[in-house]
């Protein structure tokens, strides 16, 4: 399994991976054997070419539910935080309200748990 073999010879705490509901069996597979998992969804830099480039994410009311959607599955599938990037602030709010785990912004807003600068 190579995320357990990057935990092992890294050193690192967790694995990130970026994606939302797609990602969700992947992350049920890695929690149920102890690599924890922090999420990232929003806007995506590994992505960015796929969604149009850097653009805020989550302003059409199509994109807020689908990335709403993201969260809910990625933390029913036991990520152990999320990363919300370039998201509208009703949105992160929103996410960080619905959720169980920690969610860290990175150009979300204040409203969610962290922050990343």
């Amino acid at each position: 399994m190579n995320a357990a073999r990057v935990l092992k010879e890294t050193g690192a705490a967790a694995v990130k991976m970026e994606g939302g509901a797609e990602l969700a069996p992947t992350i049920r597979f890695l929690s149920e054997r102890a690599i924890p998992v922090m999420a990232h969804i929003g806007l995506m830099p590994q992505h960015v070419h796929q969604i149009g480039g850097f653009k805020t994410q989550g302003k059409e009311l199509t994109s807020h539910h689908a990335i709403l959607q993201d969260a809910k599955a990625i933390s029913e599938a036991g990520a152990f935080a999320v990363v919300i990037e370039g998201v509208v602030e009703p949105l992160a709010a929103e996410i960080t309200h619905t959720i169980s785990i920690p969610t860290i912004g990175i150009g979300a807003s204040a409203v969610c748990d962290g922050q990343v600068l």
